[in-house]
C-alpha cells in the first residue's frame, strides 16, 4: 500500500468514527498538515489531534484500531507534568500515525476547533491553521520542528501568533526561538534604575 493510499484509508476509518459519533472531531497536524500552507517536506508519518466523544475512552479508540484495522496499537500515557495526556500511534501501511487526544490538552482543543477545510491526497479534511501548527510545534520543539516554524512564521499574522502563544503561556519559547532565527529582532532591553547610577 503505497503513502498515499495509507494516507486515504486512515482518513475514511477516522470519518467512519466521526459519523458514527464516537469522535466529535479530528484535525491533521505536522509534515502533513505543512503541505496545506507551505511547500511540502518529505515525512514518514501522519499526525493527528482528536477530539472523542465523552461516552468513550481513549482505551476504545485503541480497541477500534485493533479490531476495525487490525492494526497494532502503542498506547502513552502522559503524566500531570506533560503536556499531552493520551497519544496512540499505529503502522497503516508505509506510514506511522500517531494521534493525540485532547483531553487536558487546551491547545490542542483550540487547534482542532479552529482548524480549515483543506485537500490533501485528493481527500477533505480539517488541517490546522498555521498559528496553531507553530505552537504546537513549539512543545516538542526538535530540529525540523525549528525549520518548520522558520518556515511557517512567513505565512501568519504576527500579533495574532503573539497573543495566541502569549495566552498558552508559549511566548518565551517562540520568541526566543524567533530572535535566534533572526525571524524577531532582539527585544528591547527595559531600563532599571540601577542603569542610571
Amino acid at each position: 500500500m503505497s503513502i498515499v493510499e495509507s494516507f486515504k484509508k486512515t482518513i475514511i476509518f477516522f470519518d467512519e468514527l466521526k459519523k458514527e459519533r464516537l469522535i466529535t472531531d479530528y484535525a491533521l497536524i505536522g509534515g502533513l498538515a505543512l503541505s496545506a500552507w507551505i511547500e511540502p517536506r518529505t515525512t514518514k508519518d501522519a499526525d493527528f489531534v482528536v477530539i472523542i466523544s465523552k461516552k468513550i475512552t481513549w482505551q476504545d479508540i485503541a480497541s477500534l484500531i485493533e479490531t476495525r484495522l487490525h492494526k497494532k496499537v502503542i498506547l502513552q500515557k502522559g503524566s500531570k507534568r506533560t503536556t499531552i495526556q493520551e497519544k496512540l500511534s499505529f503502522m497503516m501501511g508505509q506510514i506511522e500515525v500517531d494521534l493525540i487526544s485532547t483531553k487536558g490538552f487546551r491547545l490542542a482543543l483550540e487547534a482542532v476547533e479552529n482548524a480549515v477545510p483543506a485537500e490533501i491526497f485528493n481527500k477533505d479534511l480539517k488541517v490546522v491553521t498555521p498559528e496553531y501548527l507553530i505552537l504546537l510545534k513549539l512543545i516538542p520543539l526538535s530540529d525540523q520542528d525549528k525549520i518548520d516554524i522558520s518556515r511557517l512564521v512567513k505565512k501568519v499574522d504576527m500579533t495574532g501568533l503573539t497573543k495566541l502563544a502569549e495566552s498558552h503561556l508559549l511566548l518565551p519559547k517562540l520568541e526566543t526561538l524567533l530572535t535566534k532565527s533572526g525571524k524577531l529582532k532582539q527585544p528591547a532591553r527595559k531600563h532599571s534604575i540601577s542603569d542610571k547610577i
